[in-house]
């Protein structure tokens, strides 16, 4: 199966002109924007007619089939975008598409569009029967360390330079969501006098806009990256997250590497374990290294906090669920947590944390 990524789009389509098919995948709303624009401005000056269906519940699969007597009535070429929100076409939708890989008509050029692709959906019949017929375009988030590198390239669309320090600040900002992160380049353009964006430009026109799940967390626990965890955590509560839902999430993540790390000291097996909290095989080497690098005592610890947390939610302690969970964060990405666990011992008298060491 071709890759192809939305930065080498272009090229592929005026080398190569738009293959009947097209697999458009990824988590990243702006560059799948990006390849569908390229896609339909390359068409545009075809005579086609478009035809854009999102699936739902109760979507007719059989608006496939019948292609070829709903065809325009000038014979023309048709650009069909079907968008499958969870990757999911379920079994009549399997079946559709599969088929009609096999008879797709010469007038069709068909697009796929979903969020972020995983082995479950690209091993499945009609994935693969898709990919036969066309390349797969990724609209991945680019990582963390790629991306001052692509925010900068993002700013030079616009005519705009950034200053030293720029991309990574806006990195900070703007990670997990870069379509906020391009409406802001397209308003500099016009407000900027000479085209150049520094720090003090940004302080008088920005506020920080990432956007973060509570899986987004996890996932720093997961890379040891207090720091991001940190950020995660007050992006989520600037934007009023419950604080309940967090932490039943940070209580799931506990759970699961003290019984991770049960089952290791046993040599017991850990399938039936990552089955039972839903991980991904792809996820799995990362918690087997984490249960295997904190200690009995750090995860015990981390265990009482979670309770802590609780009374000071539920029965109003008295404690900061705050500065509760911070110690909590610090537990979790930190390899000298028992350290780490001495010197924020203050925390369990109330006392209000540094601001050096918190960084929020």
């Amino acid at each position: 199966m071709q890759t192809i990524y939305p930065e080498k789009l272009e090229h592929y389509l005026q080398q190569n002109g738009v293959p009947s098919v097209l697999l458009v995948f990824g988590d990243d709303l702006l560059l799948r924007n990006d390849a569908l624009s390229s896609i339909r401005k390359y068409l545009s000056s075809d005579d086609l007619e478009r035809i854009h269906w999102l699936q739902s519940k109760d979507f007719d699969w059989q608006q496939l089939s019948s292609g070829e007597q709903s065809m325009s009535l000038f014979g023309n070429k048709r650009l069909l975008e079907l968008e499958l929100p969870d990757n999911k076409p379920g079994r009549d939708g399997s079946a559709a598409l599969t088929e009609y890989a096999q008879n797709q008509s010469e007038n069709d050029i068909f697009v796929v569009i979903g969020d972020r692709l995983k082995k479950e959906t690209q091993n499945s019949r009609w994935f693969k029967a898709l990919a036969e017929r066309g390349p797969l375009v990724r609209t991945q988030s680019p990582d963390k360390s790629q991306l001052p590198a692509f925010i900068h390239q993002r700013a030079q669309r616009y005519q705009l330079t950034l200053a030293t320090g720029v991309p990574e600040k806006l990195s900070d900002w703007f990670e997990g969501n870069l379509l906020a992160l391009d409406q802001e380049l397209s308003k500099w353009q016009l407000l900027s006098n000479d085209g150049i964006i520094t720090e003090e430009f940004l302080q008088t026109s920005i506020d920080d806009v990432s956007r973060f799940s509570v899986f987004a967390l996890q996932e720093s626990i997961q890379q040891q990256d207090y720091e991001g965890a940190l950020h995660r955590l007050n992006r989520l509560l600037d934007e009023e997250n419950d604080f309940h839902r967090l932490i039943w999430i940070l209580q799931r993540e506990v759970q699961l590497l003290s019984a991770l790390q049960k089952a290791q000291q046993t040599q017991a097996d850990t399938n039936a374990l990552f089955r039972q909290f839903m991980i991904w095989p792809n996820q799995q080497p990362g918690y087997h290294k984490r249960a295997s690098q904190l200690s009995q005592k750090t995860l015990l610890g981390a265990q009482r906090l979670i309770e802590r947390i609780e009374a000071a939610l539920k029965l109003d302690s008295g404690e900061s669920p705050l500065i509760l969970t911070t110690h909590l964060l610090s537990l979790l990405c930190c390899n000298n947590a028992d350290a780490i666990n001495q010197t924020l011992s203050v925390f369990s008298h109330g006392i209000e944390p540094n601001e050096q060491f918190i960084h929020l």
